[in-house]
């Protein structure tokens, strides 16, 4: 199972987490090398070991949603450094893209998977991971999506 991609993913929650502090809108301009490359969207995938817990305990879904949690909080407080990862592409009045500065905020998915680690084409990423365990940027310039593996381990 999964070796094809042929897993299911739920999306338990969606939200948008903003930079914890709140922050005067501005617009950056793209440079020109931003301008002369085609967009490109950056798609990464890392696994983490499953926190110890003996077999079923229910207790591992709490340790999932509390370290959820703190990566929600670690990720609004690191927006407030980056805040440019909080905004979003507009066009200015020369139909140029640049970057709006208002704080949007970053998508934040929150997934579960039927699929063992072990189980997902890694030689093949398109496959098994891009849209499922990597999830399409619908709006702004960054999205997050942490999901469990059940049972192996949680990715993000």
């Amino acid at each position: 199972m999964g070796s094809k991609g042929d897993f299911s993913l739920k999306v338990r929650n969606k939200e948008v987490v903003a930079a914890m502090l709140p922050m005067q809108g501005h617009f950056l301009p793209l440079s020109n090398l931003d301008l002369l490359l085609p967009p490109n969207d950056v798609g990464v995938f890392f696994c983490y070991k499953k926190p110890i817990a003996r077999e079923g305990d229910s207790s591992l879904t709490l340790k999932f949603l509390s370290m959820v949690s703190v990566l929600k909080k670690a990720l609004a407080q690191t927006l407030v450094s980056y805040y440019a990862f909080a905004g979003e592409m507009v066009q200015n009045t020369a139909g140029e893209p640049e970057l709006l500065c208002n704080n949007r905020g970053v998508d934040f998915f929150e997934a579960f998977a039927d699929v063992e680690l072990r189980d997902l084409n890694l030689y093949n990423p398109d496959d098994s991971v891009q849209g499922k365990l990597v999830p399409k940027k619908e709006q702004g310039v960054l999205c997050v999506q942490v999901t469990r593996l059940f049972p192996s381990c949680v990715s993000l």
